[in-house]
C-alpha cells in the first residue's frame, strides 16, 4: 500500500513563519503639514501599530489626539487614539523598563478612557476600549460592547471579542458576533473558503486541532453562521486546567487531576505537545492539524514518532497510528470535496487583512505547495483531472507573478516566473539559496550563482499556455 507519511516535511516549515518576499511600501503621514519618511498615512489606509517606531508611534498618537479634540463625538477617532495609547503603554513594558508601574502612570497620564467617557458614554467604543484597555479585561464591558454590536467595528474587534466568547463557551453569544463580522465583509473571502475546504476534507465528527484561537474563527464561522459542518469539533492548543477538561470532555477523552498533573510536570514549552499526544492516542473521533500551522504547533520539530503517524490528506494533516493509503484520500479530496474554481478567477476585490495567515496570497501559496505533489499521477492516470488542477495552478500562479517565499531555517527558496521562451507560460520553481564564496571578485559571484540556480532548479508545476 502506498502512503505518503509527511509530504515534503519541509514545506511545512514556510505555512506559518513564511510570507511573500517583496518591497515594503514606504507610507507616510502629514505631520505639521509636512512629509516624513517611516510615518503612516492615516486617514483611509491599513497600518501595523505593532511595527512602529517611537517616533512614528507619537505622530500617531497626536494626530488621533488632535483630532478627536476637534471631532469629539468621532466613534472611529477614539478607537483610533485608544489603539495607539495602548500600543504605547505596551512599548513602555516590552520595550522599555519592564515595569508595570510605570507602564499605568503613562495610561494615567495619557487619560484618554476618561476623555472617551466624557465624549461618547454608552457606545460601542467607549465599552470595547475600556476592556482592552483595563489589566483585568473586565467581563462586564466587553458583554457591554457586545450588546451593541454592529457590522461596523474594526476586524481586530471581532477576532478579539470572538476569543471572548469562546472562553465563556458561550454559543448564542459567539453566533452573534460571528455573524456581525461576516455581515461586516472583512474576513477575507479566500481565507472564508480556505477554511471551508479544511473543514471539507476532514471525516464526519472529526476533531479539528488549531494553534492559536485565530485558526478556528473562520471554521466557527462556516458551522454558526452558514450552517455547514456542525458535526466538526474546533479546538485551539491550550494547557489550562478548565480549558483542557473542557475539550476532552467534548471529545469524551477521560479527564481527571492525575491525568493534568502529568501534562504540568513536562516543561513549559512540551506541555502543549503532551496534550496533543494525549488527543492523539486516546480519541475516537479522527484528529486533523493543519497543514499551513503544522511548524508553529511544533516549535522545537516534529517528534519521530509523531511524524510517522501524521499524514497529508491535502490542507490537513491526520494522525493515525495504523498505515493508510492518504494520497488516495488527498486526490479524493481535490477532486470532490475541495472548491478552487475561485482561484481561477476572482470577482470581486480581496478584503485586507493585518493577519499574516489571512493573506489571499500565503493562501492560495499553500494550494501550489500542499497539492502540486498530485501532478504526475494525474498526468499519468487522470488527464481530465491533470488539466483541471493544473488551469487552477495557472490561475493562482497568474495572480503570485513575481512573488517568492523563503523557509525559515531553511535553503530553500519557492518563486513563481513567467517564462517567455516557446510558449509563454508561469512556473512554480522551487531553489536552493546560493552562499558565495567571500575570495571571489563580483564577476565569479555572478557566473557562480547564475550557475549554481540553473543547477539547482525544480520546477515543481508547468502552468498552461498563456493567451496572448
Amino acid at each position: 500500500m502506498k502512503r505518503t507519511v509527511l509530504t515534503m516535511l519541509a514545506l511545512f516549515l514556510i505555512l506559518m513563519g513564511a510570507g511573500a518576499q517583496g518591497k515594503v511600501k514606504n507610507v507616510q503621514v502629514s505631520v505639521s503639514g509636512a512629509k516624513k519618511k517611516g510615518t503612516v498615512k492615516l486617514e483611509g489606509a491599513d497600518y501595523d501599530l505593532r511595527l512602529m517606531d517611537s517616533v512614528t508611534l507619537d505622530s500617531v498618537y497626536r494626530y488621533w489626539n488632535n483630532f478627536v479634540t476637534e471631532h469629539p463625538k468621532d466613534e472611529n477617532a477614539w478607537h483610533k487614539l485608544c489603539d495607539a495609547a495602548e500600543q504605547k503603554v505596551y512599548n513602555a513594558y516590552w520595550r522599555g523598563t519592564r515595569d508595570w508601574n510605570e507602564s499605568r502612570q503613562l495610561r494615567k497620564e495619557l487619560n484618554v478612557m476618561p476623555r472617551m467617557q466624557q465624549a461618547i458614554p454608552g457606545t460601542y467604543t467607549y465599552y470595547y476600549c475600556v476592556y482592552v484597555s483595563s489589566e483585568t479585561r473586565a467581563r462586564e464591558y466587553a458583554d457591554s460592547a457586545i450588546a451593541v454590536l454592529n457590522n461596523n467595528a474594526p476586524a481586530e474587534d471581532y477576532d478579539r471579542l470572538v476569543d471572548y466568547v469562546k472562553g465563556k463557551n458561550d454559543t448564542l453569544q459567539l453566533t452573534k458576533v460571528l455573524t456581525h463580522y461576516y455581515e461586516s465583509g472583512q474576513y477575507p473571502a479566500s481565507a472564508l473558503q480556505y477554511d471551508y475546504n479544511e473543514l471539507q476534507g476532514m471525516e464526519k465528527g472529526g476533531v479539528y486541532l488549531g494553534n492559536t484561537p485565530s485558526d478556528v474563527i473562520g471554521k466557527l464561522m462556516v458551522q454558526l453562521v452558514l450552517g455547514k459542518h456542525k458535526d466538526k469539533i474546533l479546538f485551539s492548543q491550550a494547557n489550562v486546567k478548565e480549558r483542557v477538561k473542557w475539550m476532552f470532555e467534548r471529545i469524551d477523552i477521560p479527564f481527571s487531576d492525575e491525568i493534568f498533573s502529568r501534562f504540568k510536570s513536562q516543561p513549559q514549552d512540551e506541555q502543549l505537545i503532551a496534550i496533543m499526544r494525549y488527543i492523539f492516542e486516546h480519541s475516537k473521533r479522527p484528529v486533523y492539524l493543519s497543514a499551513r500551522n503544522l511548524k508553529s504547533m511544533f516549535r522545537k520539530g516534529i517528534p519521530d514518532d509523531l511524524k510517522a503517524c501524521l499524514y497529508n490528506e491535502g490542507l490537513t494533516m491526520r494522525y493515525s497510528a495504523k498505515p493508510y493509503n492518504n494520497l488516495a484520500v488527498k486526490r479524493r479530496n481535490v477532486e470532490q470535496c475541495y472548491l478552487m474554481d475561485n482561484l481561477v478567477m476572482q470577482f470581486h476585490p480581496e478584503v485586507k487583512s493585518l493577519t499574516s495567515a489571512k493573506h489571499a496570497s500565503s493562501l492560495a501559496f499553500n494550494y501550489l505547495l500542499l497539492l502540486h505533489d498530485l501532478m504526475p499521477y494525474y498526468k499519468k492516470h487522470n488527464a481530465i483531472e491533470y488539466a483541471r488542477l493544473n488551469r487552477i495552478f495557472a490561475g493562482i500562479m497568474s495572480k503570485l507573478d513575481g512573488h517568492g517565499w523563503s523557509l525559515p531555517n531553511s535553503d530553500k527558496y519557492y518563486s513563481i516566473e513567467y517564462i517567455k521562451d516557446g510558449t509563454p507560460h508561469y512556473e512554480f520553481v522551487e531553489r536552493v539559496s546560493y552562499k558565495p564564496d567571500p575570495n571571489d571578485d563580483e564577476e565569479t559571484t555572478k557566473r557562480k550563482r547564475k550557475e549554481f540556480f540553473e543547477k539547482n532548479k525544480r520546477v515543481l508545476i508547468i502552468g498552461d499556455p498563456i493567451e496572448e
